[in-house]
């Protein structure tokens, strides 16, 4: 599909954190790391492997999570908050957050750029953004531009301007960062 290019896994990145894993699924701009917090975006699916865990403050970083499982029971800054699946939680990279709960999330991280993160179903158009990913928690068609395909589960996007339309609910990413930021 001209508009719709997957991600291959093989360029995704596997590391550990206190809880479980994560995968890097997109960073940018070129030349970002997450490691030296030299990033505008990140985009990351987690692995929580254990019952209780504590979130790696972010200074400076805006946060976005979606559980991919039942969901998660936080503590954020000392307040209770149930994050149920197909729920998305904005909050501070900067927060005390405590998770109960194991299974897999989505994240996505901004620092110095603009984004969101949203579930879609049926129809949506990407115009104003510099950059649109969408990823599919289960076997779903895309169609774009008078094409369509469809992608199995765990399936991650990169999505050109334009209209889309998915079969099933996925997650859609919408980042507005300037390339030549000064990471």
């Amino acid at each position: 599909m001209k508009n719709v290019r997957r991600i291959p896994s093989e360029e995704f990145k596997t590391t550990d954190w206190s809880g479980g894993t994560t995968t890097e699924l997109a960073i940018g701009p070129e030349g970002s790391s997450y490691a030296e917090r030299r990033f505008a975006y990140r985009i990351s699916s987690a692995d929580v492997e254990l019952e209780s865990s504590v979130f790696t403050r972010l200074e400076g970083v805006t946060r976005c999570l979606t559980p991919l499982c039942r969901g998660f029971s936080l503590r954020i800054n000392g307040e209770e908050k149930e994050l149920p699946r197909g729920e998305v939680l904005r909050f501070s990279g900067e927060d005390d957050v405590f998770c109960r709960g194991s299974g897999r999330d989505l994240n996505l991280m901004l620092k110095g750029a603009e984004g969101n993160m949203k579930y879609v179903c049926g129809g949506f158009s990407v115009y104003d953004c510099s950059a649109a990913f969408l990823y599919c928690p289960e076997r779903t068609a895309v169609s774009s531009a008078g094409e369509e395909e469809t992608f199995p589960a765990g399936a991650f996007l990169r999505l050109m301007k334009g209209d889309h339309a998915v079969s099933r609910p996925a997650v859609l990413f919408l980042i507005d960062a300037d390339p030549k930021q000064n990471i």
